[in-house]
């Protein structure tokens, strides 16, 4: 007989997550959600999206540049136009 391997719930923790969240205001959630993002699909240390993701420091030109040669599988592509959507909205330059 194999053992079966589990997980602790994390119901309670995602819970505690999800209205953490619902607390912060819409545009901090938007920033930090960008900010996410860009910190899991940047080019490595140095890139424009990784100085966003660290910092807070947005250069939307160059990001958009990066995010073009972005290469993820299938089911990652929506976090590509969610990333390149809140470049487009207007996203200003947080130096």
């Amino acid at each position: 007989m194999t053992p079966l391997l589990t997980t602790p719930d994390q119901t309670d923790r995602a819970q505690q997550l999800i209205e953490l969240w619902m607390s912060v205001d819409p545009e901090a959630q938007d920033i930090a959600l960008a900010r996410l993002i860009a910190a899991t699909l940047h080019a490595g240390p140095g890139s424009t999206l990784e100085r966003f993701a660290g910092t807070g420091t947005l250069d939307a030109e160059a990001a958009l540049a990066e995010l073009n040669d972005v290469r993820v599988p299938l089911e990652r592509e929506g976090w590509v136009d969610l990333l390149g959507r809140f470049i487009l909205s207007g996203a200003r330059d947080r130096s």
